[in-house]
């Protein structure tokens, strides 16, 4: 009796040791149903997308990485990165987040690229609508496309936002005509402190007519205050918005007439103004020479 109760758990231990061995299976699915690896969907490919900067006036080229398994897949995935916007604080997408970008085709060797209707949502004027589609062309061109043809929902239509006539294929410029944004950041700091970054004027600049202050700020709800001191009076104050306010950097520029400038010399002065007590904070001046003509 004994040896068979010994015999038993033998048997039952055995059965629990193996049974211990076992690989797992995820609660809830069976051992086929795993996350996928990251980074195995696809492999990296570096593309270049074109977005405007923060007051539409210019555009420029920044390089982006994307991720596709099939090398026709490419040029979809650049699209998906365009709507989804720049990285760059000084850039802006025009496109909303929502949209799906329904396939891209090669057709006679035009780019016939489809959205879904959620692009027409967004109501544009005629500046934007054109930057838009000129930098749908400009993407699409780096894939061997000089020409994007545009259709929402698989269908071509007049016009994308009711200004520009879109039923033909758009013409995708040079890309040498764009500038690489890093080539802007890059610019030369002649003068600076917490609150501003200037490009120009340097320190004891020589001017005419005008003077021309271009630069960054870093300044509460993007106020940039100025004056201008020729010595004997403030010849010109007044105020100008950057393209962002702190903590961000916004781009300015402020343009200053000298017609009336009573002295060879004067002083651009730049401040943020306090909006506890009306002080002024991180004043920069900049000196510059004066040149009549």
């Amino acid at each position: 009796m004994k040896k068979i109760v010994f015999l038993t758990m033998a048997v039952l231990l055995s059965l629990g040791i193996l049974t211990g061995c076992q690989p797992s299976t995820p609660s809830g699915g069976d051992e086929n149903n795993l996350s996928p690896t990251p980074g195995t969907e696809g492999n990296a490919h570096e593309v270049v997308l074109y977005f405007s900067d923060n007051e539409a006036m210019n555009i420029y080229r920044v390089k982006a990485e994307v991720m596709a398994e099939k090398e026709s897949d490419i040029p979809k995935a650049a699209l998906e990165a365009w709507i989804k916007g720049p990285e760059h604080e000084g850039l802006t997408g025009l496109i909303p987040s929502n949209v799906i970008v329904e396939y891209v085709e090669d057709i006679d060797g035009v780019a016939h690229v489809s959205f879904s209707k959620e692009i027409q949502d967004k109501g544009m004027g005629s500046a934007g609508e054109i930057m838009v589609v000129e930098q749908l062309a400009m993407i699409m061109e780096q894939f061997g496309f000089d020409r994007t043809q545009i259709l929402v929902e698989g269908a071509m239509g007049e016009s994308l936002f009711g200004h520009l006539y879109t039923a033909d294929p758009i013409i995708a410029n040079d890309p040498e005509n764009y500038q690489w944004i890093d080539e802007r950041d890059a610019e030369d700091v002649v003068l600076q402190n917490v609150a501003f970054r200037i490009f120009e004027p340097a320190p004891n600049s020589e001017v005419e007519n005008t003077v021309i202050v271009r630069g960054l700020a870093r300044v509460f709800e993007a106020t940039v205050q100025y004056e201008f001191d020729d010595g004997h009076e403030i010849l010109d104050k007044g105020f100008i918005t950057a393209s962002e306010g702190a903590p961000g950097w916004g781009e300015f520029e402020i343009v200053i007439d000298l017609e009336n400038a009573a002295n060879g010399s004067g002083t651009v002065i730049l401040y943020e103004e306090s909006a506890k007590d009306g002080s002024r904070l991180h004043e920069l001046q900049i000196p510059v020479t004066i040149v009549k003509e």
